[in-house]
């Protein structure tokens, strides 16, 4: 049988949909419950489903499958609304969110948490050239899906498909901000996850929503050949997986799901084969989809290496890259280092970082930009700022390390608070370290935010405009990805940037860190030396009294320690408005979680400037 879910793993890549089939371990598996607030979907979809008061859910009776109680319920004649019927059709299944039947017509109502906006683009599928736009075209072939099922189970009657989205050009009101979404314990009918339920007033969301309903049958109509065509083959291999398949081979492949090198069952490996064995790996060099060929042909350097049998990194011949790109000059010292096995640090790092004035602050943020708003007044997609982290070295050769946090834990629109706080933590001097820009966006994000709700707060908008620019433009930023980019390189990193793969190279190879009085309540033994210090954050678990009152009563529960910034926002927003938020002493173990996180974060930034600053011989 190919489900919906089958069908969209098949077209990203039609060997993962076996390996699915198959029963292969897959590093995807995430909590579910996390997992549920991912982007906010679920509340749109409560927010759509409230806009149809006739709306029935599709429950199955003893002994009935999702599919036989759609039927039970559309056997019944006249007009009517579905909410999750089920449809089986020659081994595709497929269950729609919204199912509106008016006459002979059949409303497929897909609930996106995708945005658009109304007002810049009504239209936004399509490119200047009249082409489906690739941002959009997973979702179109989803809904297409849905419509070549549902038209093969209703033959005599006309199928308009729709796409639900959020659009941005729309202000959030008082009945469709987060709170009048409501978790509860029970499930939606035939699902796995908790379920939401609107809970405000109805007839005010009708004028009030920032929904829009787009009309999906000229792009359904263009993909539908396609689409059948792809089911056809997709459904063969769902029935039976384990049909042989060429693999398509690339750049993709580093990133797979199915790359579980602890495994016994690999599908990296199986798709590989022989050429599976470099590690690191030939997908593991930076931009390695855009490494060019022996003959110079641009982006076709990948399939020269596999078909010449080169998989190992080390192994890449230096004459086909690219030196007098950038791209290419970070290859070229990829290469070296992994071959030398040393990490490299330009001298001339040294003089960038002198050049900082102090105190030094090493400054983290945490932030949330769902698609339903959390307070009114907002756009959809608008950004909140909760919590950041701040450490802070007073001068040089000083043996304290400060450090303040801050954490929203108020059901109040908290970005300019936010501002407050940071401002007291990191006052008018001193060099303030990111990693990437994120934090000097968000703080132009609190800026414009200032102008539209009119919060008069002249000195903090003009201290926000101060510090924003980078240092060398005569702000107070110094990005240290970038210095990274340009003067650092370990051979543990691989080919990211990311301070989740930087921070476990130093930490790894410099035992000094693991000591230092500053550093050292985050080292955890491993069998190869220290363990990363982000695998080694600890969660919590709560004891049945101290769960009572929450889901699962009498239970112990489990709180996940937050290990990146994604876990951190859903953290956030379970905290806020999860099925625990009126349990204190789970809302605050939650809170320890994200404490807990961000401080690691600006922790890691002074690990890797102290380990720089050692290297270069500075004090």
């Amino acid at each position: 049988m190919l489900s919906k879910s089958n069908f969209m793993l098949g077209c990203d890549c039609p060997v993962k949909l076996k390996y699915f089939k198959l029963g292969y371990p897959s590093l995807n598996n995430s909590n579910s419950f996390l997992e549920f607030f991912a982007d906010g979907g679920f509340m749109v979809e409560a927010l759509a489903r409230a806009l149809f008061d006739d709306g029935v859910w599709v429950v199955p009776l003893d002994g009935e499958t999702p599919e036989q109680a759609t039927a039970r319920l559309m056997a019944v004649p006249g007009d009517g609304v579905w909410f999750e019927p089920t449809f089986l059709v020659e081994d595709m299944l497929v269950r729609v969110d919204i199912l509106q039947r008016k006459g002979n017509v059949l409303r497929l109502i897909e609930v996106k948490a995708a945005s658009f906006d109304s007002v810049l683009d009504p239209t936004p599928f399509r490119g200047k050239q009249g082409g489906i736009l690739s941002d959009w075209r997973d979702y179109l072939l989803d809904v297409s899906f849905q419509t070549n099922v549902l038209e093969l189970a209703s033959p005599k009657m006309r199928v308009e498909p729709e796409l639900c989205l959020v659009d941005k050009a729309k202000t959030c009101h008082e009945e469709a901000i987060f709170n009048k979404v409501e978790l509860i314990t029970d499930k939606d009918p035939g699902s796995t996850g908790p379920r939401a339920i609107y809970n405000g007033d109805v007839a005010a969301l009708r004028s009030q929503h920032f929904l829009g309903f787009l009309n999906v049958r000229t792009e359904v109509d263009e993909l539908i050949a396609e689409v059948r065509s792809k089911g056809d083959s997709l459904k063969k291999i769902a029935i039976d997986p384990s049909v042989a398949l060429e693999p398509p081979l690339g750049s993709k492949c580093r990133d797979c799901e199915y790359r579980n090198l602890g495994s016994l069952r690999n599908g990296f490996a199986d798709c590989w084969g022989a050429l599976a064995a470099g590690d690191p790996h030939i997908v593991d060099l930076l931009g390695a989809g855009l490494l060019p060929d022996a003959a110079g042909t641009s982006k076709e350097g990948l399939n020269w290496l596999i078909d010449n049998g080169i998989s190992k990194l080390v192994d890449i011949p230096p004459q086909i890259i690219d030196q007098n790109k950038a791209t290419g000059k970070r290859q070229i010292r990829q290469l070296e280092c992994t071959k030398s096995g040393a990490e490299w640090v330009d001298p001339n790092l040294k003089a960038e970082l002198d050049a900082c004035e102090y105190p030094l602050h090493f400054v983290d943020f945490e932030t949330s930009r769902l698609a339903v708003p959390y307070h009114k007044g907002m756009q959809p997609y608008e950004q909140i700022a909760f919590q950041f982290s701040c450490h802070t070295i007073l001068k040089p050769g000083d043996a304290g390390l400060r450090h303040v946090e801050w954490i929203n834990v108020d059901d109040a629109f908290p970005s300019f608070k936010f501002a407050d706080a940071l401002r007291d933590a990191v006052g008018d001097k001193g060099t303030i370290f990111v990693w990437t820009n994120f934090e000097q966006t968000t703080l132009r994000d609190i800026r414009r935010q200032m102008t539209s709700y009119n919060h008069a707060d002249k000195k903090i908008a003009a201290w926000i405009d101060a510090i924003v620019p980078d240092r060398t433009d005569g702000g107070r930023v110094q990005d240290l990805a970038d210095l990274c980019k340009a003067h650092y390189y370990h051979p543990k990193m691989g080919g990211s940037l990311s301070i989740k793969y930087v921070l476990p190279a130093i930490w790894g190879s410099n035992e000094e860190l693991w000591r230092d009085p500053w550093f050292s309540k985050y080292f955890r033994e491993s069998l190869d030396g220290a363990l990363d210090p982000y695998s080694a954050l600890k969660g919590l678990i709560l004891d049945a009294g101290q769960t009572k009152g929450a889901e699962g009563q009498g239970a112990e529960l489990a709180v996940e320690a937050v290990r990146d910034g994604i876990g951190a926002m859903r953290s956030y927003q379970e905290m806020m408005y999860g099925l625990s938020r009126n349990n204190a002493k789970h809302r605050d173990a939650v809170k320890k979680m994200l404490l807990q996180y961000c401080e690691l974060d600006t922790a890691a930034m002074v690990i890797i400037w102290k380990h720089w600053m050692s290297r270069l011989g500075a004090k």
